[in-house]
């Protein structure tokens, strides 16, 4: 996360390795949701939308900080 963009890196394969990088500028987005699934092992769920919609899932606890760094520069 930059001061002007969303930047979403992963890798992919186990034996041949591809990265996939995804960028978004933060001017560009719509709207940012945060939620909660789960009872005991509780998953956070980002959901952001501007011209397409991208869901981010992991931990609550990872999730929740990120949402939070997230709207600090909106």
């Amino acid at each position: 996360m930059t001061d002007r963009r969303l930047v979403l890196y992963a890798q992919r394969g186990l034996l041949f390795k591809n990265d996939d990088v995804v960028t978004q500028r933060l001017d560009e987005l719509q709207g940012i949701k945060y939620s909660e699934q789960g009872i005991i092992d509780k998953k956070g769920i980002i959901r952001i939308e501007s011209r397409t919609q991208m869901n981010l899932e992991g931990s609550a606890k990872e999730m929740k900080a990120l949402y939070q760094q997230m709207m600090q520069f909106l």
